[in-house]
């Protein structure tokens, strides 16, 4: 009988890190809301990291479809999985297991990091009260709460570049004018990123400042499937733990980690939003930043990793 459960406890765990990049467990950490705002399972989570006599501990608290509010499932200590018995479990945390018991059923959930800053849970369940129920299992798509509310759909499929002369080269989906690009291989670089998204989201793009490009920012969200390189990246490491925003006054809210000025924002909103964004990557990139035109910031591109 051991033996046997050992046997299903590596299954679970073996599905759970197929296709999983290593993440760190603040990538877990933060308030997340299903996709589908009609899914009739899981609604929310709320995964908080905290150190108790020197151990990093991982809660996961979790909320079912109910009506007229949500049900509270509790919050449970998780387990998390690394890729060998050696590696550190706080930066190479690759997913976690929670199990909650209701008192009719058990019910385990699988969580792990997929494209797009987005989380994946799966949760099996297995009944407990003698109904004869078959155990079944669903799975569930997660973003950052608060993230996705300025966001432009698109089908990656019809994705192409578009050689404008002098204006430079021109992202589209062959509806709208997405990307401007200063030469050919930094178009190509955005076509590689856009087509791992169906979504390009912005932060900012309702501020009325007269150099209002300045505090608009952008992110990619929606996992395509479609698996891409992208040539030379040029990216920023950060740590996502040291991230806080600063007022600046009448100049508006720094996004910083501390040694760099990431991003300015010319919100207290828009800077909540950015730093909800942000604490769930550790790399911030950039197509075209060597671009020397007038208008240079039209012609860069953003993204996280």
């Amino acid at each position: 009988m051991r033996k046997f459960v050992l046997g299903i406890a590596a299954m679970f765990f073996l599905m759970a890190a197929q296709s999983i990049a290593l993440a760190q467990l603040s990538q877990f950490e933060g308030k997340w809301e299903n996709v589908d705002p009609n899914t009739s399972g899981v609604t929310k989570l709320d995964i908080d990291n905290f150190t108790f006599f020197g151990l990093t501990l991982t809660g996961v608290r979790a909320f079912g479809q109910c009506h007229p509010t949500d049900c509270d499932w509790g919050s449970v200590i998780a387990q998390p999985y690394t890729p060998s018995v050696s590696s550190d479990i706080p930066t190479t945390s690759r997913a976690l297991i929670a199990t909650y018991n209701p008192g009719f059923a058990v019910k385990m959930m699988v969580i792990k990091p997929i494209r797009g800053g987005r989380l994946q849970a799966e949760v099996f369940t297995r009944f407990t009260d003698g109904s004869g129920r078959s155990p079944y299992n669903d799975t569930y798509i997660f973003r950052p709460q608060g993230l996705g509310k300025d966001c432009l759909l698109y089908d990656p499929r019809d994705l192409k570049i578009v050689d404008e002369g002098t204006s430079g080269w021109l992202l589209t989906d062959g509806r709208s004018r997405m990307l401007i690009l200063d030469n050919k291989a930094d178009a190509e670089r955005a076509l590689a990123l856009a087509r791992r998204y169906n979504s390009h989201c912005f932060i900012g793009r309702d501020n009325t400042r007269p150099n209002r490009d300045d505090y608009v920012h952008e992110y990619w969200l929606g996992d395509s499937g479609i698996v891409t390189t992208i040539s030379g990246e040029d990216c920023i490491s950060y740590n996502p733990d040291t991230l806080r925003i600063v007022d600046e006054g009448p100049n508006g809210f720094l996004l910083t980690d501390g040694s760099s000025r990431m991003l300015m924002l010319a919100s207290r909103a828009d800077a909540e939003e950015a730093l909800t964004l942000a604490r769930h990557y550790s790399k911030q990139c950039f197509i075209g930043r060597d671009n020397t035109r007038p208008n240079r910031k039209d012609y860069i591109v953003e993204y996280w990793k």
